[in-house]
């Protein structure tokens, strides 16, 4: 059954605190919450870095489906990767199934080496019901954790870390999280990291320890009457997290300082691009960012969640070289990748680290089967992701896109939404449990969670735990939604219980609180709102340990 009824936590905060290490401009991200954070043991030093590959990847030129090759050259007669030679397509893994074989670019061996040590899982066709080709749109769609066609104000990973950690800033930094809970390495805040209320915060320098400095420089002193209005409470925010940021730039200073690298990156004008490429793509922009991350958690970093990207995959023309389909930009980026993630874990593991941290690729969109006339590829639908990690169940999820079954624009099928993978690695790496899930707006996935983690990682409880014994089921509807004073609700029960009914603000006032007595069947009940102030509130019923049984947006105008 899957986990729908449940109330969304509506009232979170994230916040994002901007300085440079290391030359990198990043961003401190806290946030806050109602909520009681919760502890889970082993999994308390666990850690996810995101990859995104800016542009929209080409997924059947990082995975060539081999049993359909004939087609998919048919479809790329510019740009295919060979299948003979010495740069064809290299087989992955000949223990899978004749329909899921796939070659890898040869541009990816560090992955290739990677996968056959039992570091990579490779989920096929990853997207989104009705995949948005528009870049910012479907960027935001990933960040913010949602479907095509919801519009959040805030992203996922702001949201589950406002769960996790809550009454930020004024509870933190403490002694077991000295560190801020997320880091974004780049110029701009995405919006995974954002906050459901008001604005978001970000500026960069190039002197992590004086962020007061900011603060006046933008317009003198701090102001000493605070107004008692929406702009005061932003501008008290903005004043708190800066004030707090200067004790995040010092510490990260520290934990950089402390920490080392153990292996050689391919940064600067090491371990260029071997092969012909456009003279923008020959140097790694990733390898100095995973170099950083990896110093920060060798000093004892115990940021949660980490941010990096590569772009150039926006690839329309010139992905390859007239005449070479294996160099170009495409190659080049894929070399990157694979040289930049095989570095990272290989510094990790020096040190024992990597048994604490899982890398997950992520992009735009795929891109379309088919080449275009500049040796390049438009914006498609579909494309694989790549989780990296001593703690995966290496392998590869799901099959090769069906090249003679495609959708009615002509692009690739999705076989997995990537909250599906989300999910997984919050539940079964990071050990988040139900409120957890509910907080991040993930709870329409927990029975849709894919084999990603090895079962020697994850946690049998949080992994399998049910929200509702599927021996009890329930229903609710409320009407008239939208209402001016009364609303009805109907409740449905399979069995006899006893239960509590609550009406919240989105802020988590409690408006309305009762005890009720269910029988099996039918129950009908309704409450007079006439007297609450216009706007959205939650009605929420509860049985008698407590658990959510069911939540409603009620709407009274």
């Amino acid at each position: 059954m899957k986990r729908r009824n449940f109330i969304k936590h509506l009232a979170r905060t994230a916040a994002v605190s901007p300085f440079v290490i290391n030359g990198l401009p990043m961003k401190a991200i806290g946030s806050s919450s109602m909520f009681k954070r919760l502890t889970n043991g082993p999994f308390e030093n666990r850690k996810i870095v995101l990859i995104q590959l800016h542009g929209g990847n080409d997924g059947l030129n990082t995975l060539i489906p081999m049993e359909q090759y004939a087609t998919y050259q048919s479809y790329r007669t510019n740009i295919a990767i060979p299948d003979t030679g010495n740069r064809a397509y290299v087989p992955l893994d000949n223990t899978l199934a004749i329909p899921d074989q796939v070659g890898v670019h040869p541009d990816m061996m560090p992955i290739k080496t990677m996968y056959d040590a039992g570091k990579v899982s490779v989920v096929q066709a990853v997207g989104y019901e009705n995949v948005n080709q528009s870049h910012f749109r479907s960027r935001d769609i990933w960040f913010m954790g949602g479907s095509f066609d919801e519009y959040k104000r805030s992203g996922w990973m702001g949201r589950y870390l406002d769960h996790i950690y809550p009454d930020y800033p004024d509870a933190y930094p403490t002694t077991d999280m000295p560190d801020p809970l997320g880091l974004e390495i780049g110029t701009k805040v995405s919006l995974g990291y954002h906050r459901e209320v008001g604005i978001p915060v970000a500026l960069a320098t190039d002197d992590p320890g004086n962020f007061s400095d900011l603060i006046s420089g933008l317009g003198g002193p701090n102001p000493q009457n605070i107004p008692s209005n929406f702009y005061g409470n932003e501008l008290q925010y903005i004043i708190d997290l800066y004030d707090n940021a200067n004790v995040y730039a010092a510490q990260l200073q520290n934990r950089y300082n402390t920490g080392q690298n153990y292996v050689p990156y391919p940064i600067n004008n090491v371990m260029t691009y071997p092969g012909p490429a456009p003279v923008n793509v020959l140097e790694n922009p990733l390898g100095w960012q995973l170099q950083t991350v990896a110093r920060l958690i060798h000093g004892g970093c115990k940021t949660r969640i980490y941010l990096v990207r590569i772009g150039g995959f926006d690839t329309h023309d010139g992905q390859v070289i007239q005449n070479d389909t294996t160099h170009g930009m495409h190659g080049a980026l894929l070399y990157h990748l694979s040289t930049a993630v095989k570095a990272f874990f290989d510094d990790l593991a020096a040190s024992g680290y990597d048994e604490e941290v899982i890398a997950m690729t992520f992009s735009d969109f795929g891109r379309r089967p088919f080449d275009n006339a500049s040796f390049g590829t438009d914006h498609g639908t579909a494309a694989p992701a790549f989780i990296f990690g001593k703690g995966v169940e290496a392998g590869v999820v799901g099959t090769n896109p069906d090249l003679d079954n495609l959708d009615s624009t002509n692009n690739l099928i999705v076989q997995h939404d990537y909250r599906q993978i989300l999910t997984t690695l919050l539940c079964d790496w990071m050990g988040a449990d139900n409120d957890a899930l509910i907080a991040a707006e993930f709870e329409d996935w927990a029975d849709d969670k894919l084999p990603l983690i090895s079962p020697e990682y994850s946690d049998p409880i949080t992994s399998t735990e049910p929200v509702i014994a599927s021996t009890t089921t329930f229903s609710a509807s409320v009407y008239p939604n939208p209402t001016q004073d009364i609303i009805k609700y109907n409740l449905h029960s399979s069995v006899a219980k006893q239960a509590s009914i609550s009406i919240y603000t989105v802020l988590g006032q409690e408006m309305l609180h009762k005890k009720v007595s269910l029988v099996a069947g039918e129950n009908e009940f309704s409450e007079d709102i006439s007297h609450y102030p216009a706007g959205q509130y939650i009605l929420t019923i509860r049985d008698e340990d407590f658990k959510v049984m069911a939540s409603k947006k009620i709407t009274k105008k």
